[in-house]
Protein backbone atom coordinates (compact mmCIF):
# COMPACT_ATOMS: atom_id res chain seq x y z
CA UNK A 1 0.00 0.00 0.00
CA UNK A 2 1.43 3.61 -1.22
CA UNK A 3 1.23 6.50 1.56
CA UNK A 4 0.61 10.04 0.73
CA UNK A 5 2.87 11.87 -1.47
CA UNK A 6 4.00 15.40 -0.97
CA UNK A 7 1.32 16.95 -3.23
CA UNK A 8 4.38 19.08 -4.85
CA UNK A 9 5.66 15.82 -6.04
CA UNK A 10 3.00 13.77 -7.32
CA UNK A 11 0.64 16.66 -8.49
CA UNK A 12 3.06 19.07 -10.21
CA UNK A 13 5.70 18.12 -13.65
CA UNK A 14 9.05 16.94 -12.30
CA UNK A 15 12.43 18.09 -13.88
CA UNK A 16 14.89 15.00 -13.89
CA UNK A 17 18.77 15.06 -13.79
CA UNK A 18 19.54 12.98 -17.34
CA UNK A 19 22.87 10.70 -16.65
CA UNK A 20 25.63 10.53 -19.09
CA UNK A 21 27.04 7.41 -20.00
CA UNK A 22 30.27 7.18 -21.51
CA UNK A 23 31.36 4.12 -24.00
CA UNK A 24 33.83 2.38 -26.14
CA UNK A 25 31.99 3.91 -29.13
CA UNK A 26 30.58 7.35 -28.18
CA UNK A 27 28.65 7.92 -25.00
CA UNK A 28 24.55 7.98 -24.07
CA UNK A 29 22.45 10.31 -22.48
CA UNK A 30 20.22 8.64 -20.15
CA UNK A 31 16.89 11.12 -19.72
CA UNK A 32 13.75 9.10 -17.81
CA UNK A 33 15.41 6.28 -16.87
CA UNK A 34 14.62 4.28 -13.80
CA UNK A 35 16.89 1.09 -14.30
CA UNK A 36 19.78 0.93 -11.36
CA UNK A 37 22.64 1.35 -13.47
CA UNK A 38 21.72 4.87 -14.70
CA UNK A 39 18.42 6.19 -12.60
CA UNK A 40 17.43 10.34 -13.62
CA UNK A 41 17.64 12.17 -10.45
CA UNK A 42 15.28 14.13 -9.32
CA UNK A 43 16.74 17.55 -9.26
CA UNK A 44 15.24 19.31 -5.33
CA UNK A 45 14.02 16.22 -3.81
CA UNK A 46 16.97 14.29 -2.78
CA UNK A 47 16.09 14.45 1.02
CA UNK A 48 12.58 12.95 -0.14
CA UNK A 49 13.47 10.90 -3.08
CA UNK A 50 17.02 10.49 -4.47
CA UNK A 51 15.50 8.94 -8.68
CA UNK A 52 12.64 8.78 -10.65
CA UNK A 53 12.84 5.02 -9.43
CA UNK A 54 12.65 5.77 -5.87
CA UNK A 55 9.69 7.92 -5.90
CA UNK A 56 7.62 5.69 -8.33
CA UNK A 57 8.76 2.56 -5.91
CA UNK A 58 6.90 4.33 -3.40
CA UNK A 59 4.37 5.81 -5.38
CA UNK A 60 2.87 3.65 -8.13
CA UNK A 61 0.32 5.56 -8.77
CA UNK A 62 2.28 8.37 -10.36
CA UNK A 63 2.15 6.57 -13.33
CA UNK A 64 -1.69 6.54 -13.83
CA UNK A 65 -4.29 3.63 -13.17
CA UNK A 66 -4.09 2.05 -17.13
CA UNK A 67 -0.26 1.95 -17.26
CA UNK A 68 -0.44 0.38 -14.11
CA UNK A 69 -3.23 -2.00 -15.38
CA UNK A 70 -1.32 -2.68 -18.73
CA UNK A 71 2.76 -2.45 -18.01
CA UNK A 72 2.77 -3.10 -14.41
CA UNK A 73 3.88 -0.92 -11.63
CA UNK A 74 7.31 -0.02 -12.87
CA UNK A 75 7.85 2.76 -15.40
CA UNK A 76 7.82 1.19 -18.70
CA UNK A 77 10.21 3.03 -21.12
CA UNK A 78 12.45 5.30 -20.82
CA UNK A 79 14.75 7.49 -23.62
CA UNK A 80 18.18 8.31 -24.10
CA UNK A 81 20.15 9.49 -26.56
CA UNK A 82 23.00 8.12 -28.40
CA UNK A 83 26.17 9.51 -30.54
CA UNK A 84 28.73 7.31 -31.76
CA UNK A 85 32.62 8.13 -33.20
CA UNK A 86 31.30 5.89 -36.50
CA UNK A 87 29.76 6.96 -39.43
CA UNK A 88 25.99 8.38 -39.06
CA UNK A 89 24.13 5.08 -40.47
CA UNK A 90 22.42 2.11 -39.25
CA UNK A 91 21.75 -1.35 -40.15
CA UNK A 92 18.12 -2.58 -39.40
CA UNK A 93 16.45 -5.75 -40.22
CA UNK A 94 17.61 -7.75 -43.57
CA UNK A 95 16.32 -6.92 -47.06
CA UNK A 96 15.96 -10.22 -48.15
CA UNK A 97 15.01 -13.48 -46.21
CA UNK A 98 18.40 -14.89 -44.80
CA UNK A 99 18.84 -19.14 -44.07
CA UNK A 100 19.71 -19.45 -40.22
CA UNK A 101 22.17 -21.85 -40.70
CA UNK A 102 24.38 -19.57 -43.02
CA UNK A 103 24.24 -16.79 -40.60
CA UNK A 104 25.26 -18.67 -38.09
CA UNK A 105 28.10 -19.62 -39.97
CA UNK A 106 29.13 -16.21 -41.07
CA UNK A 107 28.87 -15.19 -37.19
CA UNK A 108 30.97 -18.33 -36.06
CA UNK A 109 33.23 -16.96 -38.65
CA UNK A 110 33.99 -14.07 -37.28
CA UNK A 111 34.33 -14.75 -33.95
CA UNK A 112 37.29 -17.56 -35.09
CA UNK A 113 38.93 -14.65 -36.93
CA UNK A 114 38.83 -12.13 -33.83
CA UNK A 115 40.20 -15.08 -31.40
CA UNK A 116 42.91 -15.28 -34.10
CA UNK A 117 43.64 -11.48 -33.74
CA UNK A 118 43.03 -11.91 -29.96
CA UNK A 119 45.94 -13.97 -29.59
CA UNK A 120 48.21 -12.43 -31.55
CA UNK A 121 47.93 -8.62 -30.31
CA UNK A 122 51.21 -7.08 -28.73
CA UNK A 123 49.54 -4.40 -26.43
CA UNK A 124 51.70 -3.91 -23.16
CA UNK A 125 49.85 -1.04 -21.75
CA UNK A 126 46.73 1.13 -21.84
CA UNK A 127 48.60 3.71 -24.46
CA UNK A 128 49.77 1.13 -26.71
CA UNK A 129 46.08 0.14 -26.79
CA UNK A 130 44.84 3.25 -27.51
CA UNK A 131 46.61 3.69 -30.57
CA UNK A 132 46.00 0.72 -31.78
CA UNK A 133 42.35 1.43 -31.31
CA UNK A 134 42.88 4.55 -33.35
CA UNK A 135 44.17 2.92 -36.68
CA UNK A 136 41.58 -0.04 -35.67
CA UNK A 137 38.56 2.72 -35.46
CA UNK A 138 39.72 4.30 -38.89
CA UNK A 139 39.89 1.29 -40.47
CA UNK A 140 36.57 0.20 -39.24
CA UNK A 141 34.54 3.08 -39.89
CA UNK A 142 36.51 3.24 -43.68
CA UNK A 143 35.23 -0.45 -44.17
CA UNK A 144 31.40 0.26 -43.33
CA UNK A 145 30.76 2.72 -45.65
CA UNK A 146 32.23 1.00 -48.15
CA UNK A 147 29.98 -2.07 -47.38
CA UNK A 148 33.55 -3.99 -46.19
CA UNK A 149 35.04 -4.07 -49.52
CA UNK A 150 37.43 -1.63 -49.57
CA UNK A 151 40.51 -3.25 -50.64
CA UNK A 152 43.03 -1.65 -48.32
CA UNK A 153 44.56 -4.78 -46.97
CA UNK A 154 47.99 -3.58 -47.65
CA UNK A 155 47.94 0.22 -45.89
CA UNK A 156 46.08 -1.24 -42.91
CA UNK A 157 48.23 -4.37 -42.35
CA UNK A 158 51.01 -1.37 -42.11
CA UNK A 159 49.54 0.71 -39.70
CA UNK A 160 48.16 -2.58 -37.49
CA UNK A 161 51.65 -4.82 -38.29
CA UNK A 162 53.38 -2.73 -34.67
CA UNK A 163 50.58 -4.42 -32.53
CA UNK A 164 50.51 -7.62 -33.82
CA UNK A 165 53.19 -10.68 -33.53
CA UNK A 166 54.23 -11.34 -37.17
CA UNK A 167 52.92 -15.01 -36.96
CA UNK A 168 49.46 -13.84 -37.83
CA UNK A 169 49.50 -12.97 -41.72
CA UNK A 170 47.81 -9.77 -40.98
CA UNK A 171 46.76 -9.47 -44.72
CA UNK A 172 45.68 -12.32 -44.66
CA UNK A 173 43.29 -11.63 -41.70
CA UNK A 174 41.92 -8.52 -43.09
CA UNK A 175 41.22 -9.91 -46.61
CA UNK A 176 39.18 -12.73 -44.70
CA UNK A 177 37.65 -10.31 -42.07
CA UNK A 178 36.53 -8.11 -44.51
CA UNK A 179 34.76 -10.77 -47.17
CA UNK A 180 32.83 -12.02 -43.77
CA UNK A 181 31.39 -8.96 -42.98
CA UNK A 182 30.54 -8.15 -46.67
CA UNK A 183 28.62 -10.79 -46.45
CA UNK A 184 26.66 -10.25 -43.29
CA UNK A 185 25.89 -6.82 -44.40
CA UNK A 186 24.90 -7.53 -47.79
CA UNK A 187 21.98 -9.40 -46.44
CA UNK A 188 20.91 -6.31 -44.22
CA UNK A 189 19.29 -3.24 -44.56
CA UNK A 190 21.03 0.28 -44.33
CA UNK A 191 19.95 3.65 -43.60
CA UNK A 192 21.86 6.69 -44.15
CA UNK A 193 20.54 8.70 -41.20
CA UNK A 194 21.82 12.03 -42.28
CA UNK A 195 18.96 11.31 -45.15
CA UNK A 196 16.24 10.72 -42.29
CA UNK A 197 16.61 13.45 -39.74
CA UNK A 198 13.05 13.92 -37.53
CA UNK A 199 11.70 10.26 -38.95
CA UNK A 200 11.18 7.71 -36.45
CA UNK A 201 11.88 4.07 -36.89
CA UNK A 202 10.63 1.27 -35.42
CA UNK A 203 12.67 -1.02 -34.42
CA UNK A 204 10.93 -4.92 -32.93
CA UNK A 205 12.43 -7.06 -30.68
CA UNK A 206 14.17 -10.37 -33.01
CA UNK A 207 14.93 -7.66 -35.65
CA UNK A 208 18.88 -7.62 -36.43
CA UNK A 209 20.40 -4.01 -36.21
CA UNK A 210 23.17 -2.06 -35.76
CA UNK A 211 24.42 1.94 -34.85
CA UNK A 212 27.24 1.78 -36.66
CA UNK A 213 30.08 1.27 -33.99
CA UNK A 214 27.99 -0.67 -31.70
CA UNK A 215 27.47 -4.67 -32.29
CA UNK A 216 25.03 -6.28 -34.42
CA UNK A 217 22.14 -7.65 -31.97
CA UNK A 218 18.86 -8.18 -31.32
CA UNK A 219 16.46 -7.95 -27.83
CA UNK A 220 14.47 -10.64 -26.34
CA UNK A 221 10.56 -10.64 -27.80
CA UNK A 222 7.92 -9.40 -25.37
CA UNK A 223 5.99 -12.10 -24.29
CA UNK A 224 2.89 -10.32 -24.15
CA UNK A 225 2.89 -8.71 -27.40
CA UNK A 226 -0.05 -10.13 -29.09
CA UNK A 227 -2.39 -10.08 -26.32
CA UNK A 228 -1.43 -6.70 -25.78
CA UNK A 229 -2.32 -5.37 -29.11
CA UNK A 230 -6.00 -7.76 -28.95
CA UNK A 231 -6.79 -5.78 -26.11
CA UNK A 232 -5.84 -2.34 -26.97
CA UNK A 233 -7.98 -3.48 -30.47
CA UNK A 234 -10.84 -4.92 -27.59
CA UNK A 235 -10.22 -1.52 -25.62
CA UNK A 236 -10.13 1.15 -28.78
CA UNK A 237 -13.48 -0.36 -29.91
CA UNK A 238 -15.56 -0.71 -26.54
CA UNK A 239 -13.95 2.98 -25.51
CA UNK A 240 -15.46 4.68 -28.80
CA UNK A 241 -18.85 2.66 -28.14
CA UNK A 242 -18.91 4.74 -24.43
CA UNK A 243 -17.94 1.78 -22.07
CA UNK A 244 -17.19 2.25 -18.49
CA UNK A 245 -14.19 2.22 -16.71
CA UNK A 246 -15.16 -0.85 -15.18
CA UNK A 247 -15.98 -2.85 -18.67
CA UNK A 248 -12.23 -1.95 -19.91
CA UNK A 249 -10.34 -3.01 -16.21
CA UNK A 250 -12.29 -6.68 -17.10
CA UNK A 251 -10.89 -6.41 -20.73
CA UNK A 252 -6.79 -5.91 -19.37
CA UNK A 253 -7.66 -8.16 -16.68
CA UNK A 254 -8.76 -11.09 -19.30
CA UNK A 255 -5.81 -10.72 -20.98
CA UNK A 256 -3.57 -12.42 -18.59
CA UNK A 257 -0.49 -10.00 -19.10
CA UNK A 258 1.52 -9.66 -15.88
CA UNK A 259 1.33 -14.04 -16.48
CA UNK A 260 2.57 -14.05 -20.07
CA UNK A 261 5.45 -11.53 -18.90
CA UNK A 262 6.40 -13.93 -16.22
CA UNK A 263 6.94 -16.49 -18.89
CA UNK A 264 9.70 -14.26 -20.50
CA UNK A 265 13.43 -15.05 -20.01
CA UNK A 266 14.59 -11.55 -20.05
CA UNK A 267 12.55 -8.60 -19.88
CA UNK A 268 11.57 -7.29 -23.71
CA UNK A 269 13.43 -4.39 -25.57
CA UNK A 270 11.49 -2.97 -28.51
CA UNK A 271 12.67 0.32 -29.19
CA UNK A 272 13.08 3.03 -32.23
CA UNK A 273 15.13 5.25 -33.72
CA UNK A 274 15.02 9.34 -33.97
CA UNK A 275 18.23 11.14 -36.12
CA UNK A 276 18.13 14.24 -35.13
CA UNK A 277 21.13 16.86 -34.84
CA UNK A 278 21.65 18.29 -30.92
CA UNK A 279 23.17 20.98 -30.01
CA UNK A 280 25.27 20.51 -32.94
CA UNK A 281 26.12 17.06 -32.23
CA UNK A 282 24.63 13.90 -34.31
CA UNK A 283 22.21 12.22 -32.17
CA UNK A 284 19.85 8.88 -32.19
CA UNK A 285 16.60 9.68 -30.16
CA UNK A 286 15.87 6.06 -28.44
CA UNK A 287 12.46 5.50 -26.62
CA UNK A 288 12.50 2.18 -25.79
CA UNK A 289 10.70 -0.35 -23.28
CA UNK A 290 12.96 -0.21 -19.97
CA UNK A 291 15.29 -3.15 -20.13
CA UNK A 292 18.84 -3.11 -21.13
CA UNK A 293 19.00 -6.75 -21.95
CA UNK A 294 20.36 -6.71 -25.72
CA UNK A 295 22.00 -10.47 -28.04
CA UNK A 296 25.14 -9.31 -29.65
CA UNK A 297 25.59 -11.50 -32.50
CA UNK A 298 29.01 -9.46 -33.73
CA UNK A 299 30.76 -6.14 -33.06
CA UNK A 300 32.84 -4.96 -36.40
CA UNK A 301 34.00 -1.78 -34.75
CA UNK A 302 34.80 -2.05 -31.04
CA UNK A 303 35.41 -5.69 -30.35
CA UNK A 304 38.26 -5.98 -28.30
CA UNK A 305 38.97 -3.01 -25.32
CA UNK A 306 41.44 -2.83 -22.43
CA UNK A 307 40.48 -4.22 -19.26
CA UNK A 308 42.44 -2.38 -16.99
CA UNK A 309 45.32 -4.03 -17.32
CA UNK A 310 45.08 -5.90 -20.48
CA UNK A 311 43.03 -6.52 -23.67
CA UNK A 312 39.48 -8.39 -23.29
CA UNK A 313 36.75 -8.94 -25.79
CA UNK A 314 33.91 -6.76 -25.14
CA UNK A 315 30.81 -9.14 -25.82
CA UNK A 316 30.73 -12.62 -24.65
CA UNK A 317 33.92 -14.78 -22.63
CA UNK A 318 36.46 -12.13 -21.76
CA UNK A 319 38.88 -14.45 -23.73
CA UNK A 320 37.24 -16.12 -26.34
CA UNK A 321 34.46 -13.58 -27.22
CA UNK A 322 30.97 -15.34 -28.43
CA UNK A 323 30.65 -18.94 -28.20
CA UNK A 324 28.68 -20.81 -30.74
CA UNK A 325 26.31 -21.76 -28.18
CA UNK A 326 25.69 -18.27 -27.01
CA UNK A 327 25.04 -17.05 -31.54
CA UNK A 328 22.78 -20.23 -31.84
CA UNK A 329 20.79 -19.12 -28.73
CA UNK A 330 20.56 -15.79 -29.53
CA UNK A 331 19.34 -16.36 -32.78
CA UNK A 332 16.53 -18.49 -31.69
CA UNK A 333 14.84 -15.73 -31.34
CA UNK A 334 15.62 -13.33 -34.47
CA UNK A 335 13.10 -12.79 -37.71
CA UNK A 336 14.89 -13.93 -40.63
CA UNK A 337 12.54 -12.74 -42.96
CA UNK A 338 12.88 -9.30 -44.64
CA UNK A 339 11.66 -6.54 -43.08
CA UNK A 340 10.25 -3.69 -45.23
CA UNK A 341 11.38 -0.12 -44.49
CA UNK A 342 8.74 1.78 -45.31
CA UNK A 343 7.12 -0.32 -42.88
CA UNK A 344 8.57 0.69 -40.09
CA UNK A 345 9.62 4.60 -41.00
CA UNK A 346 6.97 7.12 -39.07
CA UNK A 347 7.08 10.60 -40.34
CA UNK A 348 5.56 13.00 -38.40
CA UNK A 349 2.00 13.43 -38.94
CA UNK A 350 0.26 17.26 -38.01
CA UNK A 351 -2.39 16.56 -35.36
CA UNK A 352 -5.60 18.14 -36.88
CA UNK A 353 -7.18 20.83 -34.78
CA UNK A 354 -4.72 20.54 -32.31
CA UNK A 355 -2.05 23.56 -34.30
CA UNK A 356 -1.75 26.48 -34.85
CA UNK A 357 1.21 29.15 -35.87
CA UNK A 358 3.44 29.03 -32.70
CA UNK A 359 2.87 25.39 -31.27
CA UNK A 360 2.93 22.54 -34.32
CA UNK A 361 1.83 19.17 -32.70
CA UNK A 362 2.56 16.36 -35.12
CA UNK A 363 1.91 12.13 -34.07
CA UNK A 364 4.87 9.71 -34.97
CA UNK A 365 3.52 6.96 -33.52
CA UNK A 366 -0.04 6.34 -31.68
CA UNK A 367 -1.07 2.78 -32.70
CA UNK A 368 -1.06 0.73 -29.90
CA UNK A 369 -3.32 -2.31 -31.89
CA UNK A 370 0.16 -2.73 -33.95
CA UNK A 371 2.68 -0.95 -31.76
CA UNK A 372 1.61 -1.51 -28.02
CA UNK A 373 4.61 -0.16 -26.61
CA UNK A 374 4.45 3.54 -26.27
CA UNK A 375 3.16 6.74 -28.29
CA UNK A 376 5.08 9.62 -29.62
CA UNK A 377 4.50 13.36 -30.40
CA UNK A 378 6.61 15.89 -32.05
CA UNK A 379 6.09 19.70 -31.11
CA UNK A 380 7.57 22.38 -32.89
CA UNK A 381 7.01 25.19 -30.76
CA UNK A 382 7.87 29.48 -31.07
CA UNK A 383 4.88 30.47 -28.49
CA UNK A 384 2.79 28.88 -26.02
CA UNK A 385 1.38 25.15 -25.57
CA UNK A 386 -0.92 23.26 -22.73
CA UNK A 387 -1.72 20.05 -22.18
CA UNK A 388 -2.59 16.69 -19.55
CA UNK A 389 -1.05 13.58 -19.81
CA UNK A 390 -3.58 11.05 -21.74
CA UNK A 391 -5.99 9.51 -19.63
CA UNK A 392 -4.44 7.50 -16.94
CA UNK A 393 -0.95 7.13 -18.03
CA UNK A 394 2.23 9.64 -17.72
CA UNK A 395 3.74 11.74 -19.99
CA UNK A 396 7.79 12.07 -20.55
CA UNK A 397 8.57 15.49 -22.30
CA UNK A 398 12.50 15.70 -23.88
CA UNK A 399 13.78 19.01 -25.59
CA UNK A 400 16.00 18.42 -28.88
CA UNK A 401 16.26 21.37 -29.68
CA UNK A 402 16.20 24.87 -28.06
CA UNK A 403 14.99 25.95 -24.32
CA UNK A 404 11.49 25.97 -23.18
CA UNK A 405 10.00 27.01 -19.94
CA UNK A 406 7.91 24.70 -18.06
CA UNK A 407 4.77 25.96 -15.60
CA UNK A 408 1.69 24.07 -14.37
CA UNK A 409 -1.63 25.75 -12.72
CA UNK A 410 0.19 26.64 -9.79
CA UNK A 411 3.07 28.62 -11.28
CA UNK A 412 6.85 28.12 -12.76
CA UNK A 413 8.45 24.78 -12.28
CA UNK A 414 11.57 25.28 -14.38
CA UNK A 415 13.41 25.27 -17.62
CA UNK A 416 13.75 22.36 -19.82
CA UNK A 417 16.58 21.90 -22.13
CA UNK A 418 18.07 18.65 -23.86
CA UNK A 419 20.17 17.75 -20.55
CA UNK A 420 16.63 18.41 -18.41
CA UNK A 421 13.78 16.53 -19.58
CA UNK A 422 10.11 16.50 -17.62
CA UNK A 423 8.40 13.68 -15.89
CA UNK A 424 4.51 14.49 -15.94
CA UNK A 425 2.58 12.03 -13.50
CA UNK A 426 -0.29 10.94 -13.84
CA UNK A 427 -1.43 12.40 -10.93
CA UNK A 428 -1.15 16.46 -12.01
CA UNK A 429 -3.74 18.37 -10.68
CA UNK A 430 -4.76 20.60 -14.17
CA UNK A 431 -2.60 20.94 -16.78
CA UNK A 432 1.23 21.81 -17.52
CA UNK A 433 2.13 24.57 -20.36
CA UNK A 434 5.47 24.82 -21.85
CA UNK A 435 6.50 28.44 -23.19
CA UNK A 436 9.62 28.63 -26.01
CA UNK A 437 12.58 31.20 -24.81
CA UNK A 438 13.40 30.74 -28.72
CA UNK A 439 12.53 28.51 -31.69
CA UNK A 440 12.48 24.76 -30.07
CA UNK A 441 10.96 21.12 -30.23
CA UNK A 442 9.84 19.21 -27.71
CA UNK A 443 9.41 15.41 -27.73
CA UNK A 444 6.31 13.76 -26.18
CA UNK A 445 6.39 10.15 -24.94
CA UNK A 446 3.57 8.17 -23.18
CA UNK A 447 2.32 4.81 -23.04
CA UNK A 448 -0.91 4.08 -24.55
CA UNK A 449 -3.94 4.11 -22.06
CA UNK A 450 -6.95 2.22 -22.22
CA UNK A 451 -8.62 5.42 -23.42
CA UNK A 452 -5.88 6.40 -25.88
CA UNK A 453 -2.46 7.82 -25.66
CA UNK A 454 -2.24 11.16 -26.85
CA UNK A 455 -1.44 14.46 -25.34
CA UNK A 456 -5.34 15.80 -23.62
CA UNK A 457 -5.15 19.20 -25.21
Amino acid sequence: MTSAAPPALLSRPLLLDAVRAPKAWGWELWLNSTRPEAPAGLPGHAGAFGTLADLVARHPEALGEWSRALFGDAVPIFTKFIHTSFPSRVHLGFRRPVDGGELLSWLEREQTLLRALFGALRLPDARAFAEYERHYATWASQQALAAWRRDDDDDTASALGAFVDPALDLRSWLRSVRGNRAAIVDALNEIDLTRETGHLFLSNAGIVHAIFGLSHQTHPRDQARSALEKAFALLAERDAAGASDAELARIIDGAGLAALRERAVAPAKNEAWLPDVIEGVEVLVEPQQTSDTTYSLADFYTPIVWGGEHVRFRKGSASTGLSRDDLASYLAGVELGATSIDSIRRSPKVVAGASRNDAVLSRLVDEPASWPFFTAYHLELTGRFSAAPPPGVFQQLIVTRGRVDLLDDHGPIGELSPRVPAFIPATLRGRYTLVAREPSTVMLFAVPGARGGAPRL
